[in-house]
């Protein structure tokens, strides 16, 4: 094949990036703008650090959750409105046959309840990391209370992501790495690297945020690499939608948070005395309904994403996330340094990189798109048009690879007898 770049058709699930970028940008307008005026003093401000985070990645993260409700009832309703037309299909069907037949249905159960076990014992794991995705950031603040969740913008925080959610995918749901993806990952793992020696060199050099951040948010990615990964498994067994998951899920973590909030609050009061005055001010309503639908939409549409695609397909996420809170920090007047260029070009071939891994267009250079699905089709497609023609004009394009098959056997013949 002639062409070198390949572009694949576009689906109409895509529209699923489009609505968590939006729900996501609006999430991080509220996060940056929308919030309570306090007092400018020092003290004030740390005060304010960990009941924030309690708020934001505990409180109004599971409440979001149990909005999955209204979707999940509609699509019951639904289900249950299309299995009644297939069984009202089936008996007018049945009824113009012979009333003395009979069908014979198999069910193996035994392979039915190990499979529950196993969805059971997946859920489990996600509901686990799930909470612990949320609680990386809190117990940042409670080891250091008096310093700020912060990183440089378009650091190799995101590159990490997209590296650990690939690998998660290749260890979890046995998706196979080919040339591409090799090639996308390693492209990857060289950018990750490029970033962090910057942000070291940052932070030994101007100490502008502490370098003990990424330890906190290692936990927080590796978590929900792992907990995106299983859902995917979980989904794939078809028991459960993505909104029974969600729904699930949130039960489950809201049980924990309550048994982690009386023993948090009867060590520390004065977080919990904190927490009942931001939510009784009238100025923090409305940040809080704000987040609680912007964090349900963002949610939903990248577990719809990995529902219906592949959670290798969320990096597409991280990286409009990262360019969102960029746009934030250019509205705000932020200083650019030199460094901020070399970001910005590094994850624009990172986007580039995740792209290819997907498949999504198809390099045809030095044999890297030898075993994507486009290629793997064609040659089937080519394969049938030989098996089923009849026309000698077709049938002389593949002489020559079919000489060259016999060739490749007579010398391997060869071979082997001397």
């Amino acid at each position: 094949m002639r062409k070198k770049i390949i572009f694949q058709k576009c689906n109409f699930n895509n529209i699923f990036f489009l609505f968590y970028t939006i729900a996501s940008f609006i999430d991080i307008y509220f996060e940056s703008k929308v919030c309570l005026e306090e007092s400018e003093t020092d003290d004030s401000e740390t005060k304010y650090l960990l009941p924030r985070q309690i708020i934001n990645y505990l409180y109004i993260s599971n409440l979001s959750d149990f909005l999955a409700i209204i979707p999940h009832f509609i699509r019951k309703r639904l289900v249950k409105k299309k299995e009644e037309n297939i069984v009202d299909e089936k008996s007018e069907e049945n009824s113009d046959e012979n009333s003395n037949h009979s069908n014979l249905i198999y069910h193996d159960y035994e392979k039915s309840i190990t499979k529950k076990k196993e969805i059971i014992l997946y859920c489990a794991f996600v509901i686990i990391l799930d909470f612990f995705e949320k609680f990386a950031f809190i117990l940042y603040n409670i080891i250091y209370p008096k310093k700020s969740f912060y990183t440089y913008t378009f650091g190799c925080i995101v590159p990490f992501e997209i590296i650990f959610q690939f690998v998660c995918s290749y260890i979890i749901l046995k998706i196979h790495f080919y040339k591409l993806q090799y090639f996308s990952l390693f492209l990857n793992l060289g950018i990750f690297i490029i970033l962090l020696i910057i942000d070291l060199i940052n932070i030994i050099k101007n100490g502008e945020f502490e370098g003990i951040t990424y330890c906190f948010y290692g936990l927080n990615i590796i978590s929900y690499s792992f907990e995106y990964s299983l859902g995917k498994k979980i989904i794939l067994y078809g028991f459960i939608s993505v909104y029974s998951l969600i729904v699930l899920k949130g039960l489950i973590v809201f049980i924990i948070i309550i048994i982690f909030s009386i023993i948090f609050f009867s060590v520390k009061k004065d977080t919990g005395i904190v927490i009942i005055s931001l939510l009784k001010n009238p100025q923090y309503i409305p940040f809080v309904i704000g987040k609680i639908f912007t964090y349900f939409f963002a949610n939903l549409f990248s577990w719809l994403i990995v529902d219906r695609f592949s959670p290798n397909y969320l990096p597409f996420a991280f990286l409009t996330t990262e360019f969102g809170y960029f746009l934030v920090d250019l509205i705000d007047g932020i200083e650019i340094k030199w460094d901020l260029y070399l970001r910005l070009v590094l994850y624009l071939v990172s986007a580039i990189c995740v792209i290819i891994h997907n498949e999504i267009v198809v390099i045809n250079i030095c044999n890297l798109g030898s075993d994507t699905k486009y290629f793997l089709d064609l040659k089937v497609q080519s394969e049938e048009l030989f098996a089923n023609t009849d026309n000698p004009e077709i049938m002389k394009r593949y002489d020559s690879f079919t000489e060259m098959d016999e060739v490749n056997e007579n010398s391997d013949e060869d071979k082997t007898e001397n």
